[in-house]
């Protein structure tokens, strides 16, 4: 049996490029076009319907795509337990505008900037795949981008790329100076290797990615295009931390604010500084951390109210 995976890495995981069985593509376009009815606007970044929210028609069509014979082959091994996790599963609107990495991202930094998608669980014998797959033609400029393989392609109608949920790093990449939409499918497998594998020790594993997932599409969609307060704060707390120099920032204004606290305890107590006192400081910190957080969103969110300027 052929691999459906092309390439592999210990830290990025399995990866692989293909393109879908010509059978299986008016089950696609069928997909697509009813999809376009629940885009709301087409000036939108990204826009993601989750498959509990789609209509019983798609769902039956992605059903269809899921469980065709080629995805059983991400079964690689012996003892292996491959299994669909369709909760995970949504229709993905995506039209990244040129030169998008110039301007700020919110919440769509989680689809556009280098990212993995869950760096949250490590569990024996689990992988979990995502599987993107292209429902529209015409792409010609945006690709997605493995990074560490070196590998990038510009998905459209029928093309697949399916890679480690936990472990591969990519992002998307745009060359154009027009704006061009992709509409994605979004698959999702969990796949146990090995003689620890049962069923129930699968659906344990699973549901921790489902939660995980409920949240992060939760605070992700809020964050998206922000037009409210807490538009602006989950936007950036999405944005941010893909920064390499996010946690030399936090880290130094944590220091800052603990080295405050005691050299100002040390300069008017003679008394030695116990551990309670440590405790309250680290409070005292993070609360001022967050009361400074607060400011930077109220700046954002006042500036989009008065200049329109995200």
């Amino acid at each position: 049996m052929i691999s459906i995976f092309t390439n592999n890495s210990i830290t990025d995981g399995n990866i692989g490029i293909g393109k879908l069985p010509l059978y299986l593509y008016p089950i696609l376009d069928s997909i697509a076009k009813e999809y376009l009815k629940y885009i709301p606007d087409n000036s939108r970044t990204t826009y993601h319907t989750y498959y509990n929210e789609l209509s019983p028609f798609i769902k039956h069509n992605i059903d269809k795509i899921q469980q065709d014979e080629l995805f059983k082959k991400i079964c690689e091994y012996p003892h292996c337990i491959l299994n669909n996790i369709i909760e995970m599963n949504e229709l993905y609107y995506s039209n990244p505008k040129p030169n998008f990495l110039s301007s700020n991202l919110y919440g769509a930094a989680a689809n556009l900037i280098p990212h993995r998608d869950c760096i949250l669980f490590r569990f024996t014998g689990i992988q979990v795949y995502r599987m993107l797959i292209g429902l529209t033609d015409y792409n010609n400029d945006t690709s997605t981008e493995l990074i560490n393989f070196g590998i990038e392609h510009k998905i459209n109608r029928g093309d697949y790329m399916i890679f480690d949920f936990d472990k591969t790093i990519h992002q998307v990449k745009k060359i154009g100076v027009s704006q061009t939409y992709r509409i994605l499918l979004k698959l999702h497998y969990i796949v146990c290797n090995g003689f620890i594998c049962s069923g129930r020790y699968i659906d344990i594993v699973s549901w921790f990615y489902k939660t995980y997932y409920i949240i992060a599409r939760y605070t992700e969609q809020i964050g998206t295009d922000p037009s409210t307060f807490m538009g602006f704060f989950y936007g950036l707390l999405w944005e941010y931390p893909f920064y390499p120099k996010f946690c030399m920032w936090i880290s130094t204004l944590f220091f800052l604010n603990f080295g405050y606290y005691i050299l100002s305890y040390k300069k008017n107590h003679s008394l030695g500084i116990t551990g309670k006192f440590y405790i309250y400081s680290i409070i005292y910190s993070l609360r001022n951390m967050f009361l400074l957080y607060l400011n930077i969103v109220a700046f954002y969110n006042i500036r989009w109210v008065l200049m329109g300027i995200r």
